[in-house]
């Protein structure tokens, strides 16, 4: 009988021991422009491979709806930002405990494989549409949208109802890949690899302002110690050396 209790006393010493070594799950919830999904997917994979205890679970769009998303309350702890903008916005309304702009990228005019546009010149001289994300809602088509204007044919082409909007850059990819649209202006980190489309040319950087992603933790000030120690892992690792190089596979340039 005192073997027994000795036994279901090392036992018990023994589980406690492994209760107070496990480390529980925190899960980060993040917002990232649709722009950036191919690059954070690896990234991700290597961040959790450091960290096991954090999981990321992302909602991606356009940079402009999801900081909509935020100011009416939506839960979430960091925020990546395609647009300079969106992310003032939200340091204006007290929402960001720290930011930073971490890549630049440049807008490009592209059509299917197939396609017989060879120009901006060539489009606007015939009929056909193109896809652009909602100006309001995605920095893709704000930028675009600038730099149509500064070449006076904005109004034309809206006027001709040749401009199809759409809620991301992944919607504007994906109808021209489909023959859905016969041009269409997206980043330069969206086509790479990308088999499906032909890149046209690149749309002049001086016609548009200039195209920075931004890295905000988002204001909470319940969360939980470990949420925030969470999100400075993470905020430290897109910031570092390993990062960069992989944003720069996917054709993304660092912020100057």
């Amino acid at each position: 009988m005192r073997k027994y209790y000795m036994l279901m006393f090392i036992f018990i010493l023994f589980a406690a021991g492994c209760s107070q070594g496990k480390t529980e799950e925190v899960e980060l919830n993040i917002s990232a422009a649709a722009s950036m999904t191919e690059s954070l997917t690896e990234l991700t994979a290597m961040f959790e491979e450091e960290h096991p205890n954090i999981a990321i679970s992302y909602n991606y769009g356009g940079s402009g709806s999801l900081r909509k998303q935020i100011e009416q309350g939506a839960p979430v702890d960091i925020f990546l930002s395609a647009s300079s903008i969106d992310y003032e916005k939200l340091v204006e309304k007290g929402h960001v405990d720290e930011g930073k702009a971490i890549l630049s990228n440049q807008l490009v005019l592209i059509k299917p494989n197939e396609g017989d546009v060879d120009s901006l010149d060539d489009f606007v001289a015939g009929n056909q549409v193109m896809a652009v994300g909602t100006p309001d809602a995605v920095p893709a088509g704000s930028y675009a949208q600038e730099a149509l204007q500064e070449l006076d044919l904005w109004e034309q082409l809206d006027e001709e109802s040749r401009l199809v909007y759409t809620k991301d850059v992944t919607q504007v990819l994906t109808l021209v890949k489909e023959g859905a649209a016969d041009v269409g202006v997206v980043y330069a980190s969206d086509v790479i690899d990308e088999e499906g489309v032909t890149v046209i040319q690149n749309v002049d950087s001086n016609l548009h302002s200039p195209i920075e992603y931004y890295i905000a933790t988002l204001q909470n000030e319940e969360q939980e110690e470990d949420v925030a120690q969470a999100k400075d892992a993470f905020y430290q690792f897109i910031s570092s050396q390993t990062a960069e190089d992989v944003f720069e596979k996917y054709g993304f340039q660092p912020a100057e």
